[in-house]
């Protein structure tokens, strides 16, 4: 446990106190690549990606029923108006096609045999209470929805029969749900998910998902049977990571991590790497969604590595707060930082995420490097606040506490807000 705020910086190296060097503050938008699959037996040989998108931003892609396009969510309009909508890649010409165009939100989208468009729909003000998942045309103008009434549903995966599987918020984890056309239940098969659709295993009447493990982050598979509602367990992911796609006729899912993909066949109990990319913009993958021939992935990844990306992998793999601290200090010595996305938001989030796993030492020093990086972080310094007090020093906490106070300048509601929340820490009434 460190005694003081300056005992903390003193802790995780001198070098922290010197002026933050140049690196990337411009936006840092997600791309959805394409890369070809290919079969010698059970060897899987894997193409060199295909960038798709043109770093304005892609979330949660899906395949067209012929595979021949790809359907995702972006938002593309500017200003105080500007929502998600979905759009549509054409795999041999390449061109983008916006689908809608409405005063909603849509999300998660996916395409039916049909060529209608399906999406989470929803906005800002009345999120899930009005919306949810519904059909939209092939035009792309919202018809009708899937469920009898509002439900907070995040994902979805479309099943038989009008069934589905969703995705739905609870507390602060989320539920795996699955949705009966017939009779308009919906109920609840499992807890503690990630934020993502479940997945179809192929050649049986199953879903994969993730159950989380927050406190190690040793996530692991989960099955449940369609028919019975039963769930089991397949085995673990990746440590750290979520998202998995499976391969139509192949019994396989594969998973990705930095530059790396792996595949896990039916039967196997390690994770094999299966490609390792050098682009350097592929360095924070997700092997997000495969063809319904099995013979293509997309793959996500930011166009730069977040930094925090980098830290919250290190302390997974078990390392402290104060080594991981100190690698990063190397890195930004090294000059590494200029090639990295290096935020805010994102670095006080990893430190808050050690301290609500009860881990206060390593949040105490994350929270002292987010300080030094952003010396007028109001937020970092509450942070910083907020692992001391939970680490026992109180007289530390006051003093950052009373930091932030200094550093904000109450301009706006959330910073005035803000502001108050740390007098009442500050107050002992909170």
């Amino acid at each position: 446990m460190v005694s003081n705020m300056r005992a903390c910086i003193a802790g995780v190296g001198l070098s922290l106190l010197l002026p933050l060097a140049a690196h990337a503050h411009g936006p840092n938008p997600t791309n959805l690549w394409i890369v070809n699959l290919t079969w010698t037996g059970n060897r899987l040989s894997v193409g060199t990606p295909t960038k798709l998108t043109k770093d304005n931003g892609a979330s949660q892609p899906a395949f067209s029923p012929d595979g021949r396009s790809v359907v995702f969510s972006a938002q593309r309009d500017t200003g105080s108006g500007a929502q998600s909508d979905i759009y549509r890649i054409d795999l041999a010409t390449g061109v983008e096609t916006r689908v809608t165009q409405t005063p909603e939100n849509e999300n998660s989208p996916t395409m039916n045999e049909r060529g209608e468009y399906l999406a989470v729909r929803w906005r800002p003000a009345t999120l899930f209470k009005e919306f949810g998942p519904w059909v939209y045309s092939s035009s792309g103008v919202p018809t009708r929805g899937v469920l009898r009434g509002p439900d907070s549903t995040g994902y979805y995966t479309p099943l038989p029969n009008g069934n589905y599987a969703l995705t739905r918020p609870k507390s602060r984890s989320f539920t795996l749900g699955l949705f009966d056309a017939a009779s308009g239940a919906i109920t609840d098969v499992d807890s503690g998910i990630p934020a993502l659709p479940p997945q179809v295993i192929p050649g049986a009447n199953a879903l994969s998902y993730v159950r989380v493990d927050t406190a190690t982050a040793r996530h692991v598979l989960g099955r449940v049977d369609l028919a019975t509602r039963r769930t089991s367990t397949i085995g673990p992911t990746l440590v750290g990571r979520t998202a998995h796609s499976w391969v139509a006729g192949h019994q396989t899912v594969l998973m990705a991590k930095g530059n790396v993909l792996y595949a896990r066949a039916a039967g196997e109990t390690a994770w094999r790497v299966v490609a390792s990319f050098d682009n350097p913009e592929l360095r924070d993958l997700s092997a997000y969604a495969v063809s319904p021939k099995g013979d293509k992935l997309v793959l996500t990844s930011p166009r730069r590595l977040s930094l925090a990306s980098v830290l919250r992998d290190s302390l997974e793999a078990g390392r402290s707060g104060a080594d991981v601290v100190a690698m990063a200090t190397a890195m930004r010595t090294a000059g590494t930082f200029a090639t990295l996305d290096v935020t805010e938001n994102s670095l006080v989030g990893v430190g808050n995420d050690r301290l609500q796993k009860k881990r206060p030492a390593d949040a105490v020093a994350l929270q002292s490097f987010a300080t030094t990086l952003f010396p007028q972080s109001f937020r970092a310094f509450e942070a910083l606040g907020d692992a001391q007090q939970a680490s026992g020093d109180r007289t530390a906490a006051q003093a950052s506490y009373r930091k932030a106070l200094e550093v904000n300048p109450r301009s706006t509601d959330g910073q005035r807000t803000a502001a108050a929340a740390v007098e009442r820490k500050l107050a002992g009434r909170s």
